[in-house]
């Protein structure tokens, strides 16, 4: 599900998609992660609001939707904020006892420094039902990670040798869910169809 963010920055209106990262079922408000760039202009419009401010925003919009048990297992490819429509379907997953799905969250990154949500993701990690691995494209050493994320952590870029070796260890049949820039969306798609998953085996947001 994706809310629309509209606002004006020097006289030109300007409307953005964000995911909700808040749990599916919340009551009266919504969260969501944002990625500021010092060039962008609604990133200069997010990055001047304050407190007490009014924003507005439609939506939501969204494609998939997740059902408890729907599937096996979710092999979740996910890359910078693209991680933001996985964070309602794990959390929904994790707070309902009789959800028995299994998870393998893939976060891809440029370095650790930047990963979103670490404590979340720590918090997840615990749970009997759900795996989470990192892929760093500009760090090389796993000396330099915290001695928790050193053995699930690979450096490089995600391609289609490691897609086919998380593939092959999902508990359960997979269904996939990708989310990251046009380029990443477009080379997982690929990805998984050369691994042998069926079209009608993943989700693209």
């Amino acid at each position: 599900m994706e809310r629309s963010r509209r606002g004006r920055v020097n006289d030109l209106e300007i409307q953005r998609a964000y995911t909700p990262i808040s749990p599916a079922n919340a009551k009266g408000y919504f969260d969501v992660l944002i990625k500021c760039y010092q060039t962008g202009l609604m990133s200069q419009y997010v990055e001047s609001w304050r407190p007490g401010d009014t924003a507005f925003w439609r939506g939501p919009f969204g494609g998939f939707f997740y059902k408890p048990n729907q599937h096996g297992e979710l092999l979740m490819l996910a890359a910078g904020t693209g991680l933001a429509p996985m964070v309602p379907i794990l959390q929904s997953i994790t707070d309902n006892a009789e959800d028995e799905t299994f998870v393998t969250l893939v976060c891809c990154f440029k370095t650790f420094e930047g990963v979103y949500l670490k404590t979340f993701l720590q918090e997840k990690a615990r749970f009997w039902n759900v795996r989470t691995f990192f892929v760093l494209s500009q760090e090389n050493s796993a000396e330099q990670l915290p001695w928790s994320y050193q053995e699930k952590t690979r450096f490089g870029r995600l391609g289609q040798e490691l897609v086919e070796e998380l593939l092959s260890h999902c508990r359960r049949k997979p269904f996939a869910l990708v989310c990251g820039s046009a380029e990443f969306t477009k080379d997982m798609a690929r990805c998984l169809l050369g691994a042998g998953l069926a079209q009608d085996s993943y989700f693209l947001f």
